[in-house]
């Protein structure tokens, strides 16, 4: 097993490192000494404690005495200025935002042969208002539900109730009934189960009432969340809506598989492209880590194809689908329902999306005794062709 030495002050992240009994001995200081580092397998510097400048003038001896190198920036400036510089070294820096749980789960992934994060979660995230999130979540939530016969959460962690297309009553159910357990990290299997609007084997979470009160979830209590949820139930979707907060950055943090939903607007792309610059690239999020939803499509010479926004946004295409007439988007929001009783084509999008999603994430579809979907008389019928 391996000896790790943090020079900076993350108790938290000591503490996590621990926690995974993936290494021998996890120690912290606020300075360097050289021969420490002859006992060291893995070094993690804090940028707070160790300045750049510093770190640049000693690296040499790390690289030389130590196998695996880490190096936690302070700030997106920094993280952009030095990432390429270190990288090509073979020194791993590390993004500001990342929580000490996210750090642990990075070095783990890359010392631990065989590491599994445990995450299954799927978040939906949007490139900006109207792109189609929670529509989509939902819908996408509901078939998987019924195709799999699994027990099917969805987190509304869009910064709003989150129900607009559910005619239920939110009651006394959601987010805001349980925010007091989850942050004080005492919120049970039970309770979670307990404050869902069920449906079948659909449970949604309405997201938080009151939008004053959206600020006060930080990414860490939404991890903490998504885990729970994870634990209890067989597959965890999130509506991640297209607005950063404390909730959709711990939403994302949080995924396995995420999905950017997107239109063929200028407007959702260049949205998109602040978005990585300023935000996810801070949280080590790559273009590619997405996959691509192209909604409320046209096909027109006009607009970019489903094949150019791919290469634009630098994500492959999960599903494309099509823009819907209106007044049925109007009828299905006024009776509170998805749109998958009023369109054929948003429904068979839909339904091709679920049982790719089923192949990823390893779930084997009622009927058909596969984990794929890839049985073509199962989705014929599924998409209504038979």
């Amino acid at each position: 097993m391996k000896n790790i030495l943090i020079i900076g002050s993350r108790g938290g992240l000591k503490a996590e490192l621990e926690k995974t009994k993936f290494f021998s001995d996890v120690k912290t200081c606020l300075s360097f000494d050289s021969k420490e580092l002859d006992k060291i397998d893995i070094l993690i510097v804090e940028s707070k404690t160790i300045s750049y400048s510093k770190y640049i003038q000693n690296f040499p001896m790390f690289l030389k005495k130590v196998k695996s190198n880490y190096y936690i920036a302070g700030d997106m400036d920094t993280y952009s200025t030095i990432n390429k510089t270190l990288s090509s070294y073979g020194i791993i820096v590390i993004p500001p935002l990342l929580t000490d749980a996210q750090i642990s789960q990075k070095i783990c992934s890359l010392a631990v042969e065989d590491f599994d994060t445990g995450k299954d979660a799927v978040c939906f995230f949007g490139s900006g208002p109207e792109a189609g999130t929670g529509m989509i979540s939902l819908s996408t939530a509901k078939i998987l539900s019924d195709i799999t016969g699994k027990s099917t959460i969805l987190l509304s962690l869009n910064g709003s109730e989150g129900t607009t297309y559910f005619d239920i009553d939110s009651g006394s159910y959601g987010l805001s009934e349980i925010k007091e357990r989850l942050i004080n990290n005492i919120l049970t299997p039970e309770e979670l189960k307990s404050s869902c609007i069920k449906s079948g084997n659909l449970y949604i979470l309405p997201g938080e009432i009151d939008i004053s009160k959206v600020r006060h979830y930080h990414p860490g209590h939404i991890e903490k969340l998504v885990d729970l949820s994870s634990k209890t139930f067989d597959v965890t979707i999130i509506n991640g809506g297209s607005d950063i907060s404390g909730m959709s950055i711990g939403a994302l943090n949080s995924s396995k598989i995420k999905y950017m939903v997107t239109t063929q607007s200028d407007k959702h792309f260049r949205n998109f492209s602040k978005l990585q610059e300023q935000i996810f690239s801070s949280l080590g999020i790559c273009p590619d880590d997405f996959n691509l939803i192209v909604n409320k499509y046209i096909d027109s010479g006009e607009l970019d194809t489903e094949i150019s926004l791919a290469k634009k946004y630098g994500m492959q295409v999960a599903s494309v689908i099509p823009l819907l007439d209106y007044t049925l988007s109007l009828e299905a929001e006024k009776k509170r329902k998805t749109l998958l009783s009023y369109d054929r084509l948003y429904s068979n999008s839909i339904k091709q999306l679920s049982v790719s999603l089923c192949g990823e994430l390893g779930i084997e579809i009622l009927g058909t005794g596969k984990k794929d979907g890839k049985r073509g008389s199962f989705l014929n019928r599924i998409m209504g062709k038979v």
